[in-house]
């Protein structure tokens, strides 16, 4: 995610650029005096964390389609690829009063700021790991029309940020996901919170279906021409308990989540400048996975899908059978125009979705500033889910 600059502010990008200009921006804030001040807003972009020239990946590892994802080994951190990211979103809803709606993001993301030699000092010392770890989280009340975001960074180090397998588990500080299982990564845990945002949530986390391998069995391309591709894989419908504090408020909450864990060196290109990414979780039990990636010239450049029946197995799809529009358009205070609304429709599957943003501003100002929300589903089927817009 932190390799090549580029002039567009958004995140996920999860894919955001120029190692060098990240790795500015992160030295300020980690060393600085306040190591949680507000960045300006016109940081950085998410594709500029992804995007990969013929420098920043020399030596990193490389997604390969004959690799089998082996678990819980793979729930873990990749230190041999570049990029990594482990994100959890929710659609949630106040226990006592189910027509009050929220929705929660968690997100830690690992960067390699060179290539590991774990034979060597780095093995010996931790603060020599060259793996630099940034969080972000939101919480967002719908009824009081208010999202609120955070951001954290740090190094590896001793124990500041990392991942652990008994039972697996990701951290960054006080920020985690910590399983309940040695083999299995839900039943699971997750905490995070700023007392100076004035949000927090602890949520425990229950699959209602087996993992889904994204691509083909979890090698998922990301552009055109071969190569150039991520391991991804997804936890699609999740039952969620737990409670959240907003407001000087602790509200019991229920609701949906999903999970995604994906890792790269090289996915996406210079010319790919960003993605609009949907999660959908429909009330008939099936769950939907689409990508488009866009080009610098604006145009759909490469698209991924996924259909996940009431079972957890994949239904066969392809792209090309996937139509999707967008209805509206939002600007942001900074006067950046995101699409606001959808129309998706898979005629083969009876699906003609009306996607309706729950709050028009769930923009991530952050040191890297994306769109990332909960949305309601309508039309031909009922649901929910979230939305990912970098690259605007």
């Amino acid at each position: 995610m932190f390799w090549s600059l580029r002039s567009k502010v958004t995140l996920l990008l999860l894919a955001i650029g120029t190692l060098v200009v990240i790795i500015a921006v992160i030295g300020l804030r980690f060393y600085g005096d306040d190591e949680h001040r507000e960045a300006p807003l016109s940081a950085l972009s998410m594709t500029d964390f992804l995007s990969a020239d013929s420098q920043s990946d020399q030596g990193f590892a490389r997604a390969r389609p004959d690799y089998t994802l082996v678990f819980p080994r793979d729930h873990l951190a990749h230190p041999a690829f570049r990029s990594e990211w482990w994100y959890l979103n929710g659609n949630l809803w106040r226990r006592d009063d189910p027509d009050h709606h929220l929705g929660f993001q968690f997100t830690i993301f690992r960067q390699a700021l060179a290539v590991s030699d774990p034979a060597g000092k780095q093995a010996v010392n931790q603060w020599l790991q060259p793996q630099f770890y940034m969080g972000h989280i939101a919480l967002a009340d719908f009824r009081r029309g208010v999202h609120l975001s955070a951001e954290r960074f740090s190094r590896q180090g001793p124990g500041l940020a990392g991942s652990s397998g008994e039972p697996p588990g990701i951290w960054l500080e006080s920020w985690n996901l910590k399983s309940s299982s040695d083999q299995a990564l839900f039943p699971a845990l997750v905490t995070a919170g700023d007392p100076a945002k004035g949000f927090s949530y602890q949520l425990r986390l229950i699959s209602e279906k087996p993992k889904v391998l994204q691509g083909s069995n979890g090698y998922s391309p990301k552009r055109p021409e071969p190569g150039f591709a991520s391991y991804y894989y997804s936890f699609t419908r999740l039952r969620v308990e737990g409670v959240v504090q907003i407001a000087g408020e602790s509200v019991p909450v229920s609701g949906l989540a999903w999970y995604d864990h994906e890792w790269s060196s090289n996915s996406l290109a210079q010319y790919q400048t960003g993605w609009d990414w949907f999660s959908l979780q429909l009330d008939d039990g099936r769950e939907m996975m689409f990508i488009v990636l866009r080009s610098d010239s604006g145009k759909q450049d490469f698209r991924q899908v996924s259909l996940i029946d009431k079972s957890g197995v994949r239904l066969p799809l392809e792209p090309d059978q996937v139509d999707m529009q967008a209805t509206g358009i939002w600007r942001s205070p900074a006067g950046v125009s995101y699409p606001s609304g959808w129309r998706i429709k898979v005629p083969y599957y009876g699906l003609d979705l009306e996607i309706i943003p729950r709050h028009k501003d769930q923009e991530n100002r952050l040191s890297v500033r994306y769109w990332e929300g909960a949305v309601e589903v309508t039309g031909s089927h009922r649901g929910e889910g979230y939305v990912e817009l970098t690259g605007y």
